[in-house]
């Protein structure tokens, strides 16, 4: 067996499936080499005893296996469960790292004694444990691996482990499985956001009208709502998927997401770019709120009440997009078009009619002007959905920051949604 390899980005579980025989017991040790660098960054463990995985990410311990366990168990996030696991954790000697050996599984055995949790929840939480660790690491990075003995954990795991041949295998699945979501998913760290038209005009029930409610009243992440229903971080992704391939909720960044349910100033401001946004409108409470969003998404905003200079203000600030209100007084936002199309210099700078009349009228004569079309909002309840597409749109016509950057898909069928019973 070589206890050593150097592995390049998916080749680890291959080089895993190779070189580790059925009688190892001790780590995996895999250093990954950081992005654009040549030196060794982070550490990955993935605990074998006699061949079978019993952990990964970190070395055993007490303290890793309970925050696992927690994860995928939610009753042991009870206060009572809490203070069960305090009582038996004061059994081991006070400071010490690491249990001595055999006293991890006497513990274990305490907690099951006193119904804190089954050895079946242990076996199926570690499983999920191990398998959403393989997602994030065993495909994605180059590095070396080192094959450490530690003949201890024959004493110490509370389960037989997992057959690494079929985790590799189901790993492997996963990966599939996350690919084809990735047009719809492109990021766990994503916030769900309902949108309240396409679920009042779908033919869902009441109960499921609520589900979706309460899944996005809390501007979480769907790495949070997987934690929030231990439940497995792909089977999550999946049902988001589907919502979102049919229209009834939009993804965006946490960022963004913070912004949408009423962010204060106090919050971090992330640095400007040279994007400047112009936006024309006859209303300074409007253009205040409209410009207070969008600074805080990172952009330069300039705004104007005034239609008649708008075009000489352009020329000298060379917005890379206009927004312009269609109601003003003295010039129209459509007339306003017509002035700015007629400098050659703004022949191809994106326009957005910005109006609170969505009519069919309007939508043409923006389409026919070679503009987009945005709605304001008319009531509370339609400020998220005008934030949301307005993020949507800026994304599309002008670069954010990447940290902020999220992949909004289109809808693709007119299927009906329906929630799965085994689903959140």
């Amino acid at each position: 067996m070589t206890d050593s390899f150097v592995f390049q980005t998916q080749e680890l579980p291959q080089k895993l499936s190779q070189t580790s025989e059925g009688s190892l017991t001790g780590y995996w040790l895999c250093e990954f080499f950081p992005v654009g660098h040549n030196r060794y960054g982070e550490q990955f463990y993935i605990g074998l005893l006699q061949g079978q995985v019993v952990f990964s990410g970190q070395q055993i311990s007490w303290e890793a296996l309970i925050k696992a366990l927690q994860r995928y168990v939610p009753r042991l996030r009870s206060e009572a469960a809490k203070h069960a696991i305090s009582i038996v954790r004061q059994r081991l000697q006070p400071k010490q790292q690491n249990p001595q050996s055999g006293e991890l599984l006497a513990l274990f055995a305490q907690l099951y004694q006193a119904n804190v949790i089954s050895h079946q929840e242990v076996i199926e939480a570690l499983r999920l444990k191990i398998l959403s660790d393989f997602d994030t690491c065993l495909f994605k990075y180059a590095g070396k691996a080192q094959f450490i003995p530690f003949p201890q954990l024959d004493n110490e795991v509370p389960i037989a482990g997992f057959d690494l041949q079929k985790l590799l295998s189901e790993a492997e699945q996963r990966q599939v499985w996350w690919s084809r979501l990735q047009p719809q998913i492109s990021s766990m760290n994503c916030v769900p956001v309902l949108n309240q038209r396409a679920v009042e005009a779908a033919n869902l029930t009441p109960k499921q009208k609520q589900r979706l409610e309460v899944l996005t009243a809390n501007g979480k992440t769907l790495d949070e709502i997987a934690f929030a229903f231990a439940q497995d971080s792909l089977e999550i992704a999946e049902v988001f998927a589907r919502l979102v391939k049919d229209g009834l909720i939009t993804l965006t960044s946490s960022f963004a997401a913070r912004e949408f349910s009423g962010a204060t100033h106090q919050d971090p401001v992330p640095q400007n770019f040279s994007s400047k946004i112009l936006v024309v409108d006859d209303s300074p409470l409007l253009l205040k709120q409209f410009a207070n969003l969008v600074r805080r998404w990172g952009y330069q905003v300039k705004t104007s009440t005034n239609p008649e200079t708008v075009v000489e203000l352009m020329l000298q600030i060379h917005p890379a997009i206009v927004f312009l209100d269609v109601n003003m007084p003295g010039v129209s936002g459509f007339d306003l078009v017509k002035q700015i199309r007629r400098c050659p210099e703004f022949e191809k700078i994106p326009l957005i009619i910005l109006t609170a009349e969505k009519t069919l009228t309007n939508n043409w004569r923006a389409r026919w002007s070679g503009c987009r079309f945005l709605t304001k909002p008319l009531a509370p309840d339609e400020v998220s959905q005008f934030q949301v597409e307005l993020h949507m749109l800026l994304e599309e016509l002008l670069s954010l920051p990447a940290a902020h950057q999220v992949k909004y898909p289109s809808r693709q069928d007119d299927s009906q949604y329906q929630l799965r019973n085994s689903s959140v």
